[in-house]
């Protein structure tokens, strides 16, 4: 999304995320015939104070010889799906920002934006549709500035949804579609793709902490959980005139989640199943599963394809 300069060729890309606890690296190398292998993955946690030296903390990574990647957290940037603009490829940009600066609550010459594209609504949609991604240009200077310190050759910013999208176009089940979910402690973010293309994205209120609550009634979590992933579903099949999905893939979570899989796939009547690292691309990095939840964004940002930018 966020480019930072042309990226140079590289048959290797390092995904350097931050998370709730920490930050990920991850180091995916492509092969000659497309392939994908994972060649380092590690998690640093954070320590419990303010002042975090995170070049210090990163220090011995390499990142400096290295293209890296990385993501904006979940709500630092707003995504925005509008018409695309009928203007000369010259003029793409300033409509764009006259387009989107009544959507969003900061000036727009304070944005930072990019855009990809929507797949077409129907075969006779003839109306190009685009995502807008927008973030405040303190927030994005921030995150890379806090990289820069810590040493990372830093070539691209992403976001999560474009990550969870590379991670889908890995799977077989994305040829036909394929909903995703990835949980944060207070949020999941759930993805449908299809062919290596996003078409649909939503923010669910709804986190991993949450289904650990020992005050709450786990199965009326997951029944909300079920429902709102039925209403996107339906959505994108009458919206996209697409085929229903009939696959649902989860990121693996930190913490214990017994039942969430089948849960859903009862529910749903969709075939349900937690994603391992070995189903994406080729590894010898072994990783318990909070390792693994740990470093997934990290693969996925590892694992970006595209070198356009708005």
């Amino acid at each position: 999304m966020f480019a930072l300069g042309k990226r140079k060729k590289s048959n290797s890309l390092t995904g350097v995320v931050y998370g709730a606890d920490g930050i990920a690296i991850a180091r995916v190398q492509r092969g000659t015939h497309g392939q994908f292998s994972l060649q380092s993955c590690d998690f640093t946690a954070l320590p419990e104070q303010d002042d975090i030296d995170t070049g210090k903390l990163l220090k011995g990574h390499g990142l400096d010889k290295q293209p890296c990647a990385t993501i904006l957290p979940v709500g630092s940037y707003k995504l925005l799906a509008i018409d695309a603009p009928e203007v000369p490829p010259s003029e793409l940009r300033a409509a764009i920002r006259w387009r989107v600066h009544d959507l969003i609550d900061f000036h727009i010459d304070d944005a930072v934006i990019d855009v990809f594209d929507i797949p077409p609504v129907g075969p006779s949609d003839n109306l190009k549709k685009l995502y807008v991604a927008v973030a405040r240009s303190a927030d994005v200077k921030q995150h890379i500035d806090s990289l820069e310190q810590a040493g990372a050759n830093l070539e691209v910013i992403d976001i999560p949804e474009l990550a969870m999208r590379n991670i889908a176009a890995c799977l077989p089940e994305d040829e036909q579609g394929l909903a995703m979910l990835y949980f944060e402690p207070d949020l999941c973010l759930m993805t449908i793709t299809r062919q290596s293309c996003l078409y649909l994205t939503r923010t669910l209120e709804l986190g991993y902490r949450q289904l650990l609550d020992t005050t709450s009634d786990p199965q009326s979590l997951l029944d909300r959980l079920a429902l709102e992933v039925q209403r996107s579903l339906d959505y994108y099949e009458h919206h996209f005139h697409q085929p229903a999905i009939r696959h649902l893939g989860i990121l693996p979570v930190p913490v214990p989640a017994f039942g969430l899989a089948d849960t859903l796939q009862n529910t749903l009547g969709l075939t349900s199943r937690i994603i391992e690292l070995s189903d994406v691309l080729e590894t010898r990095v072994a990783l318990d599963n909070k390792a693994t939840s740990q470093c997934f964004l990290a693969v996925g940002a590892a694992l970006r394809r595209e070198s356009r930018s708005l």
